[in-house]
């Protein structure tokens, strides 16, 4: 009997009482417990299955070798032998249907065939003769071969033939991934893309408007072998209460604020709610090679993938956020050592010997944000469960002679459901956080964005981006979503949406000298920058 038939028979027999069990170890026992555990949180309709995809493996015997950039009319080809390593050259010119001849090739015929001086009787320049022509470039057969070139002359260039080039980019972008996988990098069509552009540049391929379409990428994925690895988490909520029973604290919660609401201007609205980041935030999925059984990525620091950092955001249901984010970093001893830390302007940074929130930086965080002078005299403030929002004398201690604030708290177990940040707000930042680090360790792999310093630029960086008038819809469509009576935005995009559009890898960087391939567009000046440019140099505008 296999161990997984002997687990579940086991499962099964204690459930009916039965006294015939399968014999089990200490690591099998274990898990039974956690299968246990999970079905109990099933029942009580408290879980959530997480899906995460990483593309994996160069096996020959998954690859479609049928594909090719542009399949059967690529196969009708036909190359002379003037083209010596077709298709392992970029920007092959189509002379005619199928005839398939090196740039350099066709810039020296244009070349010889204006190579000579003087005008004939009827004032036409003086060329060399077809016969001349073909006997040094073979592909030249005809006067309308000639005249071709002739145009090549006169517009200064020929159009590369696309099938062509595309089948350089996949097989080009083949050895790059192999060589990012090796080295242990994370990829994802976004990363593929920006390989893509990098090609593109450093080869100097002659090609419009191709950024690598998710068609495009899911046939050259089939053509190399490169598979997609779903891995699904079971992320199990130990609750005290039915699934109808939280559904039913939610829907009062919600019914009994949007009573309230109509009390003050959306400006004057608030959710806040605290989230652990890792130090290096990486996806829990990449390429890899078709067939592997363990996938190692390399990070910079293992310890940064598991050690985290609270941020604590403040947003309005008007779709503003708080200009200053609040983040919480774990120091020795609770303190910054004596050099500091970067400071940054719209960032309230502060410390602990663990990165969870205690009662007294939650009275920080009323200091300094809630109450900062910014803020509107009279608000309400929605938050979560936690025992520390609940304590009005803290708050009260903090809370200036001028201000009036009302606390409203999200019944336990309720947060996931009905909690603005939760529900629409800490996915976003994150995915973009995950994508910078992405980036970075593509293309500046030396840069230490684990590191104190480091960490807070990208999270300056990052917050100033998401207070873009831009994102406001993205905002309040959080509380809508939560059920609040916030109107449904209409359409609008993402701040990874915004930051990362699906050609950004097809500009060069805006800035000043900088030819380097592009990886983000700021939501303020609307350039494009590479990671060096937006984040080392921590881009203003």
């Amino acid at each position: 009997m296999s161990t997984i038939r002997r687990i579940l028979t086991y499962i099964l027999g204690q459930e009916d009482g039965s006294p015939k069990r399968p014999p089990l170890d200490d690591e099998e026992l274990k898990i039974v417990a956690y299968l246990v555990d999970i079905g109990e949180s099933i029942d009580k309709g408290e879980y959530q299955v997480v899906l995460e995809e990483q593309l994996s493996h160069f096996e020959d015997d998954s690859k479609d070798l049928s594909w090719t950039p542009e399949d059967e009319e690529y196969h009708n080809m036909k190359v002379y032998p003037d083209v010596i390593r077709c298709p392992g050259s970029p920007n092959m010119i189509q002379f005619e249907r199928g005839d398939l001849i090196e740039l350099e090739k066709v810039e020296e015929a244009v070349a010889y065939f204006g190579s000579k001086a003087g005008f004939n009787n009827n004032g036409s320049r003086i060329r060399p003769s077809l016969k001349s022509m073909n006997a040094k470039f073979r592909f030249i057969k005809n006067v309308h071969h000639l005249q071709k070139l002739r145009e090549y002359e006169v517009f200064g260039s020929a159009k590369a033939d696309r099938r062509s080039n595309l089948e350089f980019i996949a097989i080009e972008l083949e050895k790059e991934v192999k060589k990012q996988i090796e080295q242990g990098k994370i990829l994802h069509d976004a990363v593929l893309r920006f390989l893509i552009a990098g090609i593109i540049k450093e080869h100097k391929i002659s090609i419009e408007n191709f950024i690598g379409s998710d068609s495009w990428l899911l046939g050259w994925k089939r053509r190399f072998g490169v598979s997609s690895r779903k891995i699904t988490k079971f992320v199990s909520h130990v609750r005290h209460k039915t699934r109808q029973q939280i559904e039913k604290d939610s829907q009062d919660f919600v019914n009994m604020t949007n009573q309230i609401l109509p009390q003050y201007l959306p400006s004057s609205v608030f959710n806040a709610d605290q989230s652990g980041f890792q130090l290096e935030m990486t996806t829990g999925r990449t390429l890899t090679l078709t067939g592997s059984k363990h996938v190692h990525c390399v990070v910079q620091s293992v310890s940064s993938t598991t050690h985290s950092y609270t941020v604590l955001p403040l947003i309005a249901s008007d779709g503003t956020l708080h200009p200053k984010l609040f983040v919480t970093l774990k120091e020795k001893n609770g303190r910054f050592p004596k050099k500091g830390h970067k400071k940054c302007s719209n960032l309230v940074v502060t410390c602990h010997s663990s990165h969870i929130m205690t009662k007294e930086l939650m009275k920080e965080f009323f200091r300094k944000v809630v109450f900062d002078p910014s803020m509107p005299k009279d608000a309400l403030l929605i938050v979560d469960g936690w025992s520390s929002w609940n304590d009005r004398t803290a708050i009260d201690s903090v809370t200036p002679p001028s201000n009036k604030l009302k606390v409203l708290q999200i019944p336990a177990g309720c947060t996931g459901h009905i909690q603005p940040c939760d529900v629409g707000i800490f996915g976003g930042i994150k995915k973009v956080v995950k994508t910078l680090t992405n980036y970075g360790q593509i293309s500046n792999p030396e840069y230490r964005m684990q590191a104190r310093d480091e960490t807070l630029k990208m999270l300056s960086l990052v917050w100033r981006q998401l207070c873009s008038p831009k994102l406001k819809d993205w905002v309040k469509y959080a509380w809508h979503a939560a059920g609040y009576d916030i109107p449904r935005p209409s359409n609008f995009k993402t701040p990874a949406e915004h930051l990362f559009p699906r050609d950004v890898a097809s500009t060069e960087c805006s800035a000043t000298g900088c030819s380097k391939v592009s990886c983000a567009q700021c939501l303020y000046c609307e350039q494009r920058f590479c990671f060096k440019d937006f984040l080392i140099k921590d881009h203003k505008c």
